[in-house]
């Protein structure tokens, strides 16, 4: 399992290498592509950024946002610490509950002397409940990841420009058929 993991990452990393060296260039123009010239345009591709995304980050590192790489370990970390501790927890509670029903009163907690049997069982529970809305968050999180860098990869050379404008002026319309007049709004988006 382990030399898989090395490998898709190792797969990730070569897939955003070359893209990293390159100058960052304007959207593939396509009609100044010729058709033989056509298979060397690299597109950024969204299906290489899910892929990417198996390594949490690899997506983003794909995409070039830096800046949200910190974002995904940070909440997956804290997904992931939250699982360990009610996992911890668990096993603390019910080991201590078969300690006491089997008689080994010499692995005994001292700091759990205070609770019955009762008691250790809700708390196990409670933590047990704890636990799987962990895993379950944890895993909405890996996808989340996955999400993230699909929309990138598709928004990718999305063109955001300075010259988004709005323009509004009033008009005054003829309505030649019963020789009236309205009046109106004229709205212009430039984009």
């Amino acid at each position: 399992m382990r030399h898989c993991c090395w490998i898709l990452l190792s797969f990730c990393l070569l897939l955003t290498l070359p893209l990293s060296a390159q100058e960052e260039s304007p959207a593939p123009v396509v009609s100044q592509v010729s058709a033989s010239d056509s298979a060397k345009v690299v597109k950024h591709s969204p299906t290489v950024a899910m892929l990417c995304s198996i390594v949490p980050g690899g997506g983003q590192i794909y995409n070039r946002k830096y800046w949200k790489i910190p974002i995904v370990y940070g909440a997956l970390g804290a997904s992931g610490y939250f699982l360990y501790y009610s996992a911890h927890k668990m096993i603390t509670y019910r080991d201590e509950f078969i300690y006491r029903r089997d008689g080994l009163y010499t692995r005994l907690d001292t700091s759990l002397a205070r609770y019955d049997d009762e008691q250790l069982l809700k708390m196990k529970n409670d933590q047990r409940r704890n636990m799987e809305i962990a895993i379950g968050v944890t895993a909405v999180l890996y996808v989340l990841n996955f999400i993230d860098a699909m929309v990138d990869a598709h928004l990718f050379y999305f063109d955001v420009s300075d010259d988004l404008t709005l323009h509004w002026k009033p008009i005054m319309m003829q309505d030649y058929s019963r020789r009236d007049y309205a009046f109106g709004i004229n709205l212009q988006l430039r984009w």
